[in-house]
């Protein structure tokens, strides 16, 4: 009897284990995103390249301001043309369509702008009818993203088609919700004061000082000769380490933010760059500014650079091989700042527009928040200030007492 009973008990857990699929292997269901290039001739697209009718502005990216016109990149998608002859009333006018673009830059007649490894330089003369100039191609490396089996490198993607499927997988899930297919070459949607005839924000990797550009990819500063605006040719390259994010000129010097510090380099000889002085900190992303005796660098987290934390650094810069922390303030989560006389103008992400009073760097005061939510980057000339946040292009006129009014409002769509 106890034998019959041991078999019908075996018999049991056996027919409960083919019952449950827990005992044999767990079939786990998920939904995914699959995303799926959209490819398009880069030759095709060059031989292209128009001022399209303007559209809505999907996203604000990097900006440039150039005479009576503001260039603002739809990261990644294109550029914006707006007309700023009156800041109370700026007019978008046109829209170039440039895959992969996410930096900026003038200089008389030239843009400069990144399309993804190439950077190209566009005759603006007409701003309504851009003309392709001179491509120099893999200039930002990284942004090729090619995984050694592309077999056609003129093909690059212009979008994703996404689309949701139901997958049944085994075990524990630790996959991302979505993943790419036929990704050959992957997309990236993306992070001054200027000599010349522009002037860029904080965040920007372009910058110009009378004939020269230079541009920071993630390890490399490059320098290009633009004496022939339409001819921009490479001169020298700098290897700075990792992770550079920003390029900020004042007078004779770069100062260049990494996510590990802060890098001087002295541009006296304009076409060979060296390195004179460094700053480290903790890893952030940081753009600087600076003026005759100080740098400021915000420090962030949230954000692909690991950071940990949000932050103004006050740097003395008097011995410009030996930068000196003089003070930290605490920060909600800072981007770009620009300066304007005593006053520092600090993106304080959805924290507002703070400005404050720096005369006394040790004990800078706050003088204004202006309750904008996503803000970015700052641009500052004369008495202008423009803003991007992420609901649109802002402007604002600059008081004696470094306080802003609003001008107006280019909203996102």
């Amino acid at each position: 009897m106890k034998q019959v009973i041991k078999m019908r008990m075996a018999f049991s857990m056996v027919l409960a284990c083919l019952l449950l699929s827990s005992c044999v292997k767990d079939r786990i269901t998920r939904t995914y995103s699959i995303r799926t290039p959209i490819y398009a001739s880069k030759s095709a697209i060059l031989a292209g390249l128009s001022a399209e009718e303007p559209k809505p502005i999907d996203k604000t990216g990097k900006i440039w301001w150039y005479g009576n016109y503001i260039f603002m990149n739809d990261p990644g998608n294109g550029i914006h043309i707006i007309n700023n002859s009156d800041p109370s009333r700026p007019l978008v006018k046109a829209f170039i369509k440039l895959p992969g673009n996410i930096d900026i830059a003038v200089k008389g007649n030239i843009l400069y702008a990144d399309l993804y490894a190439d950077m190209l330089a566009i005759d603006i003369s007409d701003p309504m009818n851009p003309v392709q100039k001179k491509l120099v191609e893999n200039i930002f490396p990284e942004r090729n993203y090619q995984y050694g089996y592309n077999t056609n490198p003129d093909q690059i993607i212009i979008g994703w088609n996404s689309k949701d499927t139901i997958v049944e997988v085994d075990g524990p899930i630790n996959t991302p919700g979505w993943f790419c297919v036929n990704c050959e070459v992957a997309f990236s949607n993306g992070d001054t004061k200027a000599g010349g005839d522009g002037i860029g924000g904080s965040m920007a990797r372009f910058s110009i000082v009378n004939d020269y550009l230079y541009t920071v990819s993630t390890s490399t500063l490059s320098s290009f000769t633009i004496a022939k605006p339409e001819d921009p040719t490479l001169v020298h390259t700098n290897p700075f380490g990792w992770n550079i994010e920003t390029v900020f000129p004042f007078r004779d010097k770069l100062f260049i933010g990494s996510s590990s510090g802060m890098f001087i380099a002295d541009i006296s000889n304009p076409a060979s760059p060296q390195l004179v002085g460094s700053f480290s900190h903790a890893n952030a992303c940081d753009p600087v500014v600076a003026d005759e005796n100080h740098a400021y660098v915000t420090l962030r987290t949230g954000t692909e650079c690991m950071g940990t934390s949000n932050q103004l650094d006050v740097l003395d810069i008097t011995n410009i091989s030996n930068p000196v922390l003089l003070k930290t303030y605490s920060m909600a989560n800072p981007f770009g700042l620009g300066i304007k006389g005593d006053f520092l103008y600090i993106c304080d992400g959805d924290a507002g527009l703070k400005v404050f009073n720096k005369k006394q760097p040790l004990n800078i005061q706050a003088v204004q928040r202006v309750e904008v939510a996503d803000t970015y980057d700052v641009i500052i000339r004369q008495s202008l200030l423009i803003l991007v946040a992420g609901d649109g292009l802002r402007q604002y006129r600059i008081g004696d007492d470094g306080k802003l009014s609003h001008l107006s409002t280019l909203k996102t769509n």
